[in-house]
Parts: C-alpha cells; structure tokens; sequence
C-alpha cells in the first residue's frame, strides 16, 4: 500500500477542529518517463483516500533517497516496472533540452540582430560624415577651379597689359629717338 503519513491540524482552527483526530494521508508517487521536467519524471501525490486501483502513471514505492532525478521504468523487475535515475534519453526530456537550446540560441540571435542594428547605425553616421567630407571636397575643388580659372584670366590680361605697356614703350622710345635725332642734327648743323 502507499506511504501513510499523519498530518497535525491546522493552526488556528476552531476548538471543534482540534478534538478531531488526525486525517491519514497516502503517498503515490506520478511519473512521466517521458516529462520534460524533473517534476514531471517524479514528484509526490497526498491523498486522504487509497487508492485500491493506482491510476496509470502512478506508483505506490518511493524513489531511493539517493536517487537524483528518478524515473519509472515498466520494463525493470522482471516487467513489474521500478524506479531508476534518469538517463536524460527520454524523448520529452531531450526536447526540453533542444527546446532550451533554441531558446538560448533566439536569445543570442536578438542580441547580434541588436548589435547588428547598432552597428548599421554607426555605418549610416560614417556613411553621412564620408558622404559630407565629399561635399565638401567637392566645392573645394570647384572653388579652386573657378579660382584657377579666375587667376588664369587676369594674367592673360596682366599680360596682355603688359604687352601693350611694351608697345606703347618702345613706340615712346622710338618717338624720343625720332625727334632727339632731327634737332641734334640742326644743331650741329652751320649756321
């Protein structure tokens, strides 16, 4: 038959409560070879009413103290079943595991799509400095051409300047020259 324990009343209950007697309880012990959980693989059922019949799944022996994570097993005792420790081969298990494992691997995958959003952030901020830098070069080097261009046009016209100066130089020159030479030529002349 299952474990019998003997409860004490409940604290605080009306003094009728306190000249009942004990209410026996009975242990069954549920499990599930194939739960997810330690619980579902064994954990302690407290009823106040036998069972004369155990209902599927539950047993009426107790795991061995010593036991970790027991489990019941049909095909132990010569087909009677008997409690063991869990191999972790269960298929309810081994989905818990994966399950877990899935989960932990959602939980990274978020953190990377996280890093990765604020890494794509950072780029589109470089992207911008880079994109503005251009701009910015971009101008320059259009200023300095129109600056070119604008010291390339008034040179030509320095020197066209300077060329016509020359001109006008060498026809003052030549003028002085023409006329220097006429009255020297009368002066050395006899009168």
């Amino acid at each position: 038959m299952a474990d019998e324990t003997q409860s004490a009343p409940v604290a605080g209950a009306q003094d009728q409560n306190a000249t009942q007697e004990p209410t026996k309880m009975y242990v069954y012990y549920y499990s599930n070879p194939d739960g997810a959980t330690k619980d579902e693989r064994c954990h302690a059922i407290f009823t106040e009413v036998p069972f004369n019949v155990v209902p599927w799944r539950m047993h009426k022996e107790a795991p061995a103290e010593s036991m970790a994570d027991p489990v019941w097993d049909d095909k132990l005792n010569s087909g009677l079943g008997a409690w063991k420790e869990n191999s972790g081969t269960a298929q309810g298990q081994i989905l818990a595991e994966a399950q877990e494992a899935i989960a932990n691997l959602k939980t990274k995958s978020n953190e990377l799509d996280k890093k990765s959003a604020e890494l794509d952030q950072a780029n589109d901020k470089v992207d911008q400095a880079v994109k503005a830098m251009q701009q910015v070069q971009a101008q320059s080097s259009q200023q300095n051409v129109a600056m070119m261009k604008s010291f390339t046009a008034q040179t030509q016209n320095t020197n066209k300047m300077l060329a016509t100066m020359q001109q006008t130089l060498a026809m003052v020159v030549k003028a002085v020259q023409n006329s220097a030479t006429p009255e020297a030529s009368k002066a050395d002349a006899p009168a």
